[in-house]
């Protein structure tokens, strides 16, 4: 046994049977080194001055690397320092700091330093936010009401691990760290002003202390087993810049480009307008499908980067696969400002990837890697790859693409939210498909544009067809009720259009303009796939493209099976297996679905009859051109966007549908009430189901929607954009469409309206707010229902040995949504069942099935 390690110690290894220790001192000399580096960087001193609402001083930069170096002190406690012997208990060293602070040991003369810096420097929120570096605050420094009197009787259990035992004396270790730490930047403890009080700026620091942690933390720069002391010091002067820039943290100069050499034409539209400086911290571009937005996006993240305003760029998505779709978009832009030195990281739990590479986690073919090691194609660039390596390190990225829920996490009541919301802080917040967010999401939104702005960020949101009161409630995050115009003046306001929180709607040039007038008919043939397919076969025999949205899987499945069995040869397919689009594939069939769903319908395709079925997942930034479109009964926001799809680019070769036309299924009777019947079994979508709420809840819209349809025959993109979404949207449209329903649509809107409240409630329930004193803030614990509603417990299933899919690849991995597999324990894994046509396995008790038509869960329980 090896002989016991004599002083506080932060970390430990085992390298050819010889243990190692990383003493505590120098632990936290790491961390302090690689933090004096990050906040020596211009982006992050603007962020910090800005938050601290005043320019911060050489000394209040000593005195944040000096609560930087004590991160661990609680490390220096009896029961972690035993942790060292095999059978020992564990005990932590955050909250166990709380007893040199609450108890009699504040009187200690060890402890004494301790409590004169916190009292001069003013500092107790901010030693709070240090202590929280794990990700959550604590309650043993929170100041709510009650919170203290529930963590006294552990805070007073927890004060025996500070006493003396066999040798060693946890007070003296910890009087030797504030000494050392007080050697290291004696300009931190001489007389000063405090340090900046504001909320924000505390918030701040607890995000950097904890990226500062992790990097400082990484034993390929910091090696447990030496150098030590004095020696490690010109470790640190090399490896502390390195831990910034090679993560690519640091300050970085980009090329400056023309709009055209970047994307290969001259700007037009909100593309030659979006980098305007007068919109505000929160911008807002609403434009037609396939305007241009994302470029226009690009375009402003360029013009404040080159302000200095931001540095990063995080591009939020509504859905999985058009964040991986458009992660390919991005990168291309980079590669060609950059040459490739600045890579995009796809911001999706279940993937790892980086520019064009994607890593490897797990074992290599010797065994040798641990089980969340990463290998990347050409290891020289690991480095580099470090966000995108794990989800919670996603917005540390310089560029990311990923979901919109990465960035919510960065206004919820969830581990490492601060840190989030820190690295988000740097970057351009980019929101795509506003529209689609419920009042759950929307609100989530609202607290993390307020964060943003109140940390130094700024935010772009882009909307094909946005509602005012959406677009109010967004654009003053900070107004309980922002106001709202009435229904004449929200129709009159132009489109396309730029906005902002400093700018009133503006419409937009575009010289080029081009007006699509789009015929739409309502079909009443929603529940009879056969009926739908028959009516895109023959529009697919007459030489269409034909597309196909509907509202749930279950329905473009059974639309896409009629078409495989009646029309083989017009059916969408890979290699010949006829399939469709939704989210229920594997990663890397994804991708071949996405690549071969651009390649049969986007701007370069053939012109033929063909069909292609899916559901939302192809109405959102796949660049999709189809003769003609069936697609359900959905809000007209939600129409609008689908509509976009069609005739998207210019083609002289469309034939008999060189008139662009829209049929829109609806149910065969000419009653949305009965959909109010919350157990009613074909829902096709539409209406409040029983214990959720269903694809589209709001019948009252749908309403409103069917009756837009009913009352023209043809309508104009974009003119008429404005019109239609106010006239479906707006409250006062609501409340005469309510006037002349009767009592049962009354109702319903009373449960919509109490729906909302609840859900904004939940949400507000659930955010943070970092205007907030740190100390005031209480995290729940293991909170299910939120995670559930992310998808962040969902269950990404590994297939070992990864079994041939259904379009001949392999599939290593799943994503199973949660609500599929009720009732399964975290630790199971997945069993595939052997002798089955397609890809079978069981997770727990459930049976999954997985085939050219997606995942699905089979009825009852596994066998």
């Amino acid at each position: 046994m090896s002989s016991p390690i004599p002083r506080a110690w932060a970390k430990l290894a085992d390298e050819l049977a010889h243990r190692s220790a990383l003493p505590l001192t120098d632990h936290g000399g790491d961390v302090a080194a690689v933090f004096a580096q990050l906040v020596a960087q211009g982006h992050w001193q603007r962020l910090l001055n800005r938050a601290a609402e005043r320019e911060l001083g050489a000394q209040d930069v000593a005195r944040l690397c000096v609560l930087a170096y004590l991160h661990d002190l609680g490390k220096a406690n009896r029961g972690f320092w035993l942790r060292q012997f095999p059978g020992a208990r564990l005990v932590g060293h955050t909250r166990e700091t709380a007893p040199l602070l609450r108890t009699d040991l504040r009187q200690r003369p060890e402890v004494a330093p301790l409590v004169a810096m916190l009292r001069d420097w003013g500092c107790g929120e901010h030693f709070a936010a240090v202590m929280a570096h794990h990700g959550t605050p604590l309650n043993a420094y929170s100041k709510r009401e009650g919170a203290l009197a529930v963590e006294q009787p552990i805070i007073a259990r927890m004060r025996s691990e500070w006493a003396a035992h066999d040798g060693y004396d946890p007070l003296a270790q910890l009087a030797a760290l504030l000494g050392d730490v007080a050697a290291r930047f004696p300009l931190a403890f001489a007389p000063g002003p405090p340090l900046p009080p504001a909320p924000a700026f505390v918030a701040l620091l607890g995000g950097l202390v904890t990226l500062a942690d992790w990097l400082g933390s990484d034993t390929a720069l910091f090696p447990v087993a030496g150098p030590h002391d004095a020696a490690r010091e010109a470790l640190r002067r090399d490896h502390g810049p390195r831990a910034i820039e090679t993560r690519g943290l640091g300050d970085c100069a980009m090329p400056a480009a023309t709009f055209e050499a970047l994307f290969g034409y001259p700007p037009r539209g909100a593309q030659s307008e979006s980098d305007a400086a007068d919109l505000g911290a929160i911008a807002l571009i609403e434009a037609e499908t396939g305007s241009g937005k994302t470029e226009a996006a690009l375009w402003r993240w360029l013009a404040l980067r080159a302000a200095g305003a931001v540095d990063g760029l995080y591009f939020a998505l509504p859905t999985r696969s058009a964040a991986v779709q458009l992660h390919g978009r991005v990168n291309a832009m980079l590669q060609r400002l950059t040459g490739g030195t600045v890579e995009a990281v796809l911001a999706v739990p279940g993937y790892i990837r980086a520019g064009m590479q994607d890593g490897r986690r797990g074992a290599d073919e010797a065994g040798l890697l641990p089980g969340f090691a990463v290998t990347w194609p050409d290891d020289g660039a690991s480095e580099a790859r470090w966000a995108a390596e794990q989800p919670k390190r996603y917005l540390a990225a310089r560029v990311a693409v990923g979901t919109i829920d990465q960035a919510l996490m960065a206004g919820l009541q969830l581990r490492h939210a601060h840190f989030r919301a820190a690295m988000l802080a740097r970057s351009l917040l980019v929101v795509d498909e506003v529209h689609a967010s419920d009042h759950f999401m929307g609100e989530t939104l609202r607290a993390v544009l307020r964060n943003h702005l109140a940390l130094g960020g700024h935010a772009l949101l882009l909307s094909a067809t946005l509602s005012a009161e959406m677009r109010g409630r967004l654009l003053d995050p900070f107004s309980p009720t922002p106001p709202l115009p009435d229904l004449a003046e929200a129709q009159a306001a132009p489109y396309p259009a730029l906005s902002g929180m400093a700018a009133a709607p503006r419409p937009v040039r575009q010289a080029d303009a081009r007006a699509k007038v789009v015929a739409w008919t309502a079909q009443p043939i929603i529940t009879d796939a056969a009926a739908i397919a028959a009516q895109a076969i023959a529009a697919a025999r007459a030489g269409a493209s034909v597309l196909v949205i509907r509202n749930s899987v279950a329905g473009a499945v059974a639309v896409a099976q009629a078409v495989a069995t009646a029309a083989p040869d017009l059916a969408f397919a890979i290699d010949g297996v006829a399939t469709l689009h939704h989210g229920r594939f594997a990663p890397d069939d994804r991708r071949l679905l996405d690549r071969a769903v651009e390649a049969a319908f986007g701007k370069g395709r053939a012109s033929r009859g063909q069909i292609l079925c899916g559901t939302q997942t192809l109405e959102q930034s796949l660049d999709i051109d189809a003769d003609l479109l069936l697609t359900d009964l959905a809000p007209i926001d939600v129409l609008l966007q689908r509509i976009g799809r069609l005739h998207r680019h210019d083609r002289a070769d469309r034939g008999a549908f060189a008139r662009a036309q829209a049929r829109i299924l609806v149910p065969a009777e000419r009653d949305l009430a009965r959909f109010m019947a919350r157990r009613l079994r074909e829902r096709h979508g539409l209406g409040p189901i029983k214990d959720a709420q269903g694809v589209y809840p709001d019948l009252l819209v749908l309403e409103a929607t069917w009756r837009l349809i009913e009352r023209q025959a043809e309508i104009t993109i974009p003119a008429d954009n404005r019109r239609l979404v106010e006239q479906a949207l707006h409250p006062q449209q609501t409340e005469a469409l309510v006037a002349e329903l009767g009592t049962a649509w009354a109702n319903h809107e009373a449960t919509l309206l109490g729906t909302a409240y609840a859900e904004r409630g939940t949400a507000r329930d659930w955010t943070f707010d970092v205007a907030q004193p740190f100390t005031h803030l209480l995290f729940p614990e293991g909170n299910e229902a939120l995670a559930t509603r992310l998808g962040t417990k969902d269950r990404l299933v590994r297939l070992d040995p990864a079994p041939p899919g259904p379009f001949g690849q392999a599939v290593g991995h799943l994503t199973v949504p949660a609500w599929m597999a009720p009732g399964v324990a975290a630790e199971e894994e997945a069993v595939i069942v052997a002798d089955t046509p397609a890809l079978a396995f069981t997770l727990g008790a459930r049976r999954f099935v997985y085939d050219r038509w997606g995942l699905q869960a089979t009825r009852g329980i596994a066998p």
